[in-house]
């Protein structure tokens, strides 16, 4: 399931040159973290010296790739925890 929405959600970044191999989500309600770029999970720490790390509920993160909910929403709220370089979004 958090394959298909991590799949989804990269269908929608796919015009914006960012680089998906440098971003992740630790999913917190199954202890899990994956790779954006993959979309599969990673056994291992992130080695890179550049990289993006969402930590997330798999609800939340639905809401966000549905539409439902606007990601600075739940940063407020602080559903959402960002950590690493934030510039890897900057094309």
């Amino acid at each position: 399931m958090i394959e298909d929405i991590l799949k989804q959600f990269k269908s929608n970044l796919t015009d914006k040159n960012i680089d998906l191999s440098s971003i992740y989500f630790e999913i917190t309600d199954i202890d899990k973290t994956f790779n954006l770029d993959s979309c599969v999970q990673i056994n291992s720490s992130i080695e890179d010296k550049r990289f993006l790390k969402f930590k997330i509920s798999t609800e939340n993160l639905l809401l966000i790739v549905e539409g439902k909910k606007h990601p600075e929403d739940l940063l407020f709220n602080e559903k959402v925890k960002i950590s690493g370089d934030i510039s890897i979004l900057a094309p």
